[in-house]
């Protein structure tokens, strides 16, 4: 009988300690995080050697971003009122900083002989339109919903920075089984929606003068 408890108790012995084992091992195990950026639209207009008196340079920002935005999870509103945080789905790079480069990315690419800078700039380069904006919302429900709700200004710097144009924005499109791939691609396209109607302004400016 002894022979027998003594047995049993070291069986539980070793299932206790592979129990123990196997939970600090899994404690020990951090999930990979994903990356994600949003991306700029492709170079369409052939390149040509132009002097630097015929470039137009344009400034682009400050921009404001909603508060909850800054941080490096990606963030999902599963209702109204409430946001989910994706804690292993991420922005390679602050999404303010990544919504900045991609809109002067585009902006180049749209405006024949334009260069798109970023806000603060010296003097000494001459900006003649600069362009501020307020994001209000850019998101992705957890119904596949993408939303870019902003307010865009155009200000002439060379005549005191006057205002030339205000307009307000808003797009969204909606699919069905997205995933975080998916949403950061409809990003980048309503991204690239607001650039093609800020670009559409900033030509007709520049074609004027």
């Amino acid at each position: 009988m002894k022979n027998m408890l003594s047995k049993l108790n070291k069986t539980l012995f070793i299932l206790l300690s592979v129990i123990i084992v196997s939970s600090l091992t899994a404690c020990g195990t951090t999930k990979p995080s994903k990356y994600y950026l949003l991306s700029s639209i492709e170079d369409t207009i052939p390149s040509s050697k132009t002097s630097s008196d015929g470039i137009s340079i344009i400034g682009v920002g400050p921009i404001k971003f909603p508060k909850y935005l800054s941080r490096s999870q990606i963030t999902r509103f599963s209702s109204d009122n409430e946001i989910i945080v994706e804690e292993f789905n991420r922005w390679a790079e602050p999404l303010e900083q990544n919504f900045a480069r991609v809109l002067r990315s585009n902006l180049t690419r749209l405006i024949p002989s334009s260069y798109a800078i970023n806000y603060p700039w010296k003097r000494s380069l001459n900006v003649k339109y600069q362009v501020m904006l307020d994001i209000h919302q850019f998101e992705t429900t957890s119904d596949g919903k993408v939303i870019l709700n902003a307010h865009w200004v155009v200000f002439n710097t060379s005549k005191n920075n006057k205002i030339i144009s205000i307009r307000k924005f808003n797009y969204s499109t909606k699919v069905k089984h997205i995933n975080n791939a998916k949403a950061v691609t409809l990003q980048s396209i309503a991204v690239e929606k607001l650039s093609r109607e800020i670009a559409e302004k900033l030509q007709s400016l520049l074609a004027s003068k």
